[in-house]
């Protein structure tokens, strides 16, 4: 059964076989019991002929009695010819049917073999021996009349012999004939049982048959039901494109949700793949990928070596919106082949949206490329000299807002008049010398690129305000070019200024102590140093901040007021802890304003607290998963005490109004990044901290746009 591959179905085969056998076997029987039947039923009627025989034989020889008696017979005796003839007749049927009997052969119809004969019952048996018994003596006096060669038979003999036995005969052959009908009866009741057995047997395996037929029946179906609700999850939540392929590009009949989605067109199963692909990709992708699907398909070409030409491996479509607007997308199709046997039979499509990551690439390259021109900046920043730069930007920042002013104040029917377009020239060229002379080849480039742009505009006879939008587009990549170069000069300035050891600032100026904006820091010092339990005094020395452009007046205020918090909370201890140290119970705030005459001024701000614990912001930056336990195991202690200025750091457990979020030093930080200028800090444990602030003292060119914003939403 194992050979012929029947498997799960091999029980039912042989249920199935023993039924056919349980029927033809119960067919065979009934046919062996209705020929036995037939059979018997020629036996009966052959013991049932004796009895008519014998009585035809009695009334025939008293009919040739009677002849010869009432002289009806003529001389020659042909009258009762006819009567004798049936009586030899009567008697040779009558023999026939003993000796059919006893050989057990056929009947004398010659067609029909006898089945039940006397000798197989003893009873029947000596019935018929009775009979044979009886009839013998009859039969010699027929023979005896048949030897008679006279002219007029003479039946007496025969009368004699056969009156007293006829009756016994008849009776004889009754109960023969009753007694084979008898057993005639018992053999049909057999095998009729015997029939039943089988047909009973027969249905019993049938119930068989069908219990277990249903039971697989079931069981496929669950299995099939497990297996379509299995494939519907997959195809329904997957969130790739899936559906077979068949030679004649026609999409099966199962197709996961997100096909649809990815294509941006409805897919439908047994639709044509080409007729879907057509309006997506250019006629050359068309041919193409139908040139690579003829080929998936051909069962003499190797897959491995033709999937490199898959023309859809990264394929740009174009589709439209709910709302009308084109959306442009990446997608991804590829092609695998389903085997059957040797043969291919249909191709597995999986397509994906992969705009997402081909976006990411892109915008790693650029970045890559951004970060290269910014070290390739850096590098020629920190050639240049710092004066000169200084000196480039503040030109390049005037240079660009008079450009900027012309174009805003430009005629919108007319644009910018020729000598203004000149000017506008004539800054750029400048601007462009400064910077190759400072080895700023990116905004060399860039401010070339500017001038191309302004002498096209200039050749121009008529000029509209839409003229201007490429040279505007230009001024604000400029600005942006020159922003990143202040804030790299701010950034290295960070690095390079961070954890030196200064030696304190000079002892207050008691006639300083009374300015408006020392008061204001001294108030406020005592109000947190009250909230945390604490003692502090606060000395200034330095500039009258009054003196100061406003913005940089706000900016130094705003920053000493967050150094204030910041030492207050972090670094000033309490009395008790100060006394214990030998220090003054009164924690002491030193503030110093100077001007650094080039053009620039410094902020220094010192407490002699507790300084920066390197270990509890290490434990901040591992609790805020910015650093791993091996990058933190690992890394300078100059960059682990820079991070007290990231946003969201902080080395406070809990959260109150003056600290605990970790964004003061991150608004500090922000402010002088804006400003153009630059904090180094200082500190030793367990005597003090040190802020110094570089900042410009004229305000930066993003410190200017913020005030300009400031002004217009005002």
């Amino acid at each position: 059964m194992l050979r012929l591959g029947l498997g799960k179905y091999r029980t039912i085969v042989v249920l199935i076989t023993l039924f056919l056998v349980f029927d033809l076997g119960v067919l065979g029987m009934t046919f062996v019991i209705s020929k036995g039947l037939l059979a018997d039923a020629v036996s009966i009627n052959l013991a049932g002929t004796h009895s008519s025989l014998a009585q035809k034989l009695a009334k025939t020889a008293l009919l040739i009695e009677q002849d010869a008696t009432q002289g009806t017979i003529d001389s020659s005796g042909r009258s009762s010819h006819s009567e004798l003839k049936d009586l030899f007749e009567t008697a040779d049927r009558f023999n026939d049917i003993v000796r059919t009997f006893d050989t057990a052969g056929e009947s004398m119809q010659g067609d029909v073999k006898v089945a039940l004969t006397p000798n197989e019952d003893p009873q029947a048996a000596a019935l018929f021996a009775l009979v044979k018994d009886l009839w013998t003596p009859i039969n010699a006096e027929v023979q005896a009349l048949r030897e008679n060669t006279s002219k007029r038979p003479d039946v007496g003999p025969l009368l004699q012999t056969l009156i007293p036995n006829n009756m016994n005969l008849l009776v004889a052959s009754q109960m023969l004939t009753a007694r084979l009908e008898a057993l005639s009866a018992a053999k049909a009741s057999k095998l009729r049982g015997v029939q039943l057995a089988g047909i009973t047997l027969a249905l019993i395996n049938f119930g068989f048959i069908l219990y277990n037929f249903l039971g697989q029946l079931r069981k496929s179906d669950r299995a099939v039901e497990i297996a379509q609700k299995e494939t519907g999850d997959i195809l329904r939540t997957t969130q790739e494109g899936l559906f077979l392929l068949d030679g004649e590009f026609r999409i099966g009949s199962q197709t996961s949700q997100a096909l649809s989605r990815i294509l941006g067109v409805e897919v439908q199963p047994g639709q044509s793949f080409l007729d879907l692909l057509r309006p997506l990709v250019t006629p050359k992708t068309f041919d193409t990928t139908r040139e690579y699907i003829e080929l998936l398909m051909r069962h003499d070409v190797k897959e491995k070596l033709v999937a490199s030409l898959n023309p859809l491996d990264c394929i740009e479509i174009s589709t439209m919106r709910g709302n009308g607007a084109v959306e442009s997308r990446y997608l991804q199709v590829r092609f695998n082949r389903v085997l059957q046997g040797q043969l291919v039979t249909h191709l597995l499509v999986t397509a994906n949206d992969i705009t997402r990551r081909v976006r990411l690439e892109r915008e790693l390259k650029e970045s890559e490329r951004k970060v290269q021109d910014q070290m390739g900046m850096m590098m020629r920043i920190l050639q240049a000299d710092a004066t000169m730069l200084n000196e480039f930007l503040r030109n390049a920042n005037e240079g660009l807002h008079q450009i900027n002013e012309d174009l805003r104040t430009s005629s919108p029917a007319h644009g910018v008049s020729s000598p203004r377009i000149a000017a506008m020239m004539r800054i750029a060229h400048r601007l462009k010398g400064d910077a190759t002379a400072l080895n700023l080849e990116a905004i060399s480039q860039s401010l070339h690129a500017f001038e191309s742009v302004l002498d096209e505009l200039h050749g121009q006879t008529r000029r509209t305000a839409e003229d201007l939008l490429p040279v505007a587009v230009r001024v604000k990549g400029l600005y942006a070019e020159v922003n990143a170069i202040q804030d790299v000069i701010a950034r290295l300035g960070q690095v390079q200024g961070v954890v030196s050891v200064d030696a304190a600032r000079p002892a207050a100026d008691p006639e300083r102590a009374s300015l408006p904006f020392v008061r204001q820091w001294s108030a406020f010092a005592n109000q947190v140093a009250q909230r945390m339990g604490k003692q502090v005094e606060l000395n200034y020395k330095g500039l009258d901040l009054e003196q100061l452009q406003p913005s940089l007046r706000e900016t130094i205020n705003s920053i000493v007021n967050q150094f204030i918090r910041n030492a207050l909370v972090h670094g000033i201890e309490s009395p008790a802890e100060r006394k214990q140290r030998g220090k003054s119970e009164a924690g002491r705030l030193a503030v110093y304003v100077s001007d650094q005459e080039d053009g620039s001024l410094e902020l220094s701000f010192r407490d002699d607290g507790a300084g920066v614990d390197p270990e509890r912001v290490r434990q901040a930056a591992l609790r805020t998963g910015r650093l791993t336990p091996e990058a933190a195991e690992g890394i300078d202690q100059r960059r682990l005490i820079l991070m007290i200025f990231e946003s969201g750091l902080s080395t406070r457990a809990g959260v109150d109004g003056d600290a605990g979020r970790g964004v003061g030093l991150d608004a500090v930080r922000e402010m002088i990044t804006r400003m153009g200028g630059r904090v180094r800090i200082g500190t030793t444990r367990g005597e003090y901290c040190h802020f110094r602030v570089h900042l410009p003292m004229k305000a930066g060119p993003v410190e200017q746009e913020a005030m300009q914003d400031q002004r217009e939403v005002a």
